[in-house]
């Protein structure tokens, strides 16, 4: 485990994107209601592209050629971050530094902004007691990989809910390797602990919480129409059989054109960034937590699904 008590400019910039004040909203040509794998017209426009070219490893080229690492969609994962931002501004809120916040080589310190401003409060209560992080938010793209290893059989996955239903995309999940000091203390804050079933695992279920469920699959949904405006999809958020198919032709480097709201070189300097978190998980390679704990199954998100309701 790395800690985070000073983290450089350029590694803020990989885990929390700034995104501009001004036009953060969706495209006015978003196929909102269109049914997933869907041939419709009206993708959105090409800008200035900005990325890697299709000779690029695919995700589904990912599946066999990583080594149980979602490192390997870095430059796809951190432009779904942003493109989610850019339909919901605050959906996936960056959490600030703290000298008693340690992390796991990768992971992603994203929280819709609720549950990021509980958890800040919780670690500022306790100062002088570390908290562990071994994942927080993660990607349609991250889950798609890990699914897959999950149907494979490979890299030690327990369970693994399909791409687009694992609480780690809504913005509202953490799991802290040194649970058993933090129960109590994130549970005064408003998180739901998930118990012997998935030790490590909590959910943010106070005040202000919102399940963004779908939002990163449809912001890759909106993604890959930016990128291919002959071979658009609906713009659903709805994990199916075509956007599968999408993502598994997708670079796992990210797009040629980034996120929406994101100016061109700010997309540039994000596939940048993207760049050199890999090298850094490379580097710091430690096992990916990818087991039961780590990989909250279908029931247990929708156990949470319905607290979240019930509020």
């Amino acid at each position: 485990m790395k800690s985070v008590g000073f983290v450089s400019v350029t590694l803020l910039a990989a885990f929390g994107l700034v995104v501009s004040s001004t036009g953060c909203v969706g495209a006015p040509d978003e196929l909102d209601e269109g049914m997933d794998g869907a041939e419709v017209a009206g993708a959105e426009p090409v800008d200035e592209p900005v990325g890697e070219t299709s000779e690029a490893l695919t995700v589904e080229g990912a599946v066999t050629a990583a080594s149980c690492g979602t490192a390997v969609v870095n430059g796809l994962s951190l432009q779904i971050i942003a493109e989610g931002n850019c339909i919901t501004p605050g959906a996936y809120a960056s959490v600030p530094a703290r000298a008693n916040l340690s992390i796991g080589s990768g992971v992603y310190l994203k929280l819709e902004t609720p549950a990021k401003n509980a958890l800040v409060a919780a670690l500022d209560a306790s100062p002088s007691t570390t908290m562990t992080v071994n994942s927080m938010l993660r990607t349609v793209a991250q889950q798609y990989l890990l699914y897959r290893w999950w149907q494979q059989g490979k890299c030690g996955i327990q369970a693994a809910a399909t791409p687009g239903n694992s609480n780690h995309e809504t913005g509202l999940a953490l799991d802290v390797g040194n649970y058993s000091t933090w129960t109590s203390k994130l549970q005064a804050r408003g998180f739901s602990w998930a118990g012997s079933s998935d030790l490590v695992h909590f959910d943010y279920t106070g005040s202000g919480a919102v399940s963004y469920k779908g939002l990163d699959v449809k912001a890759f949904q909106r993604l890959w129409n930016r990128n291919h405006s002959s071979d658009p999809i609906g713009v659903d958020g709805i994990w199916g059989p075509q956007t599968q198919a999408r993502m598994q032709q997708s670079p796992t480097t990210g797009f040629a054109t980034g996120a929406a709201c994101l100016t061109a070189a700010e997309n540039r300097a994000l596939l940048e960034e993207a760049k050199e978190l890999t090298r850094k998980s490379a580097v710091n390679a430690e096992p990916e937590h990818v087991c039961g704990a780590d990989i909250h199954d279908i029931d247990t998100d929708i156990e949470v699904e319905e607290a979240l309701l019930e509020q």
